[in-house]
């Protein structure tokens, strides 16, 4: 049995939609953060980093949420046709993925941090104008990207995929957010649209 230990609003999230795409039966952990249950002894054996989601697979356990998404592409996602077995088809699954926490995921929240106003964006003392401007920048260069691979496809694969889940999860994160440059590349609001009125979606949010 799979369990997976979350709590709301957090990366663990895109977990969850992974898992109810893939209709693989799991046990759900709510941890209380308000109570420190991500620090004491017992949870730090799972993850030692102290934070959510981990993933507890038969005897495999695993932390940070690109990790997981990759370990579920691979173990079940192939069957379910979510998830390339081999060929450029994986080469380029393997890399939106990563790219989506690494860069994309990276990037946004460096630039909600010092260029938004949001719950969890710096006070505006702290900020600093040099970091929103750089980050900005990735940030565009990124939307950019994501828009032309859009061209001619209605997913990062042509058909949704796994893939879908972590770049539309950060997305829609960094609109709540207050990111306002998405809404002005047609391709990547349709593209959103697409996956998050997928039911999985609404059963994992």
């Amino acid at each position: 049995m799979i369990r997976l230990y979350h709590w709301p609003r957090s990366s663990a999230t895109r977990v969850h939609w992974a898992l109810e795409e893939l209709g693989a039966p799991y046990e759900s952990v709510r941890l209380d953060g308000k109570k420190g249950e991500h620090r004491q002894a017992a949870y730090l054996t799972i993850n030692p980093n102290g934070k959510v989601p981990a993933l507890v697979d038969g005897d495999e356990t695993f932390f940070e949420s690109v990790a997981i998404l990759l370990h579920l592409a691979e173990r079940y996602g192939v069957e379910k046709g979510l998830w390339p077995r081999s060929g450029p088809d994986h080469a380029a699954a393997m890399s939106w993925t990563v790219w989506s926490i690494v860069e994309l995921h990276a990037y946004g929240m460096q630039f909600v941090y010092h260029g938004c106003d949001s719950p969890v964006s710096y006070k505006p003392a702290d900020r600093s104008a040099a970091a929103a401007e750089y980050t900005f920048g990735h940030l565009r260069r990124m939307l950019d990207m994501l828009e032309a691979r859009l061209e001619g496809r209605d997913h990062v694969l042509g058909a949704f995929s796994l893939v879908d889940i972590p770049i539309v999860a950060t997305l829609t994160f960094l609109s709540v957010l207050g990111v306002s440059e998405i809404p002005a590349r047609p391709r990547l609001t349709a593209y959103m649209a697409r996956c998050t009125s997928r039911p999985a979606f609404a059963r994992a949010v």
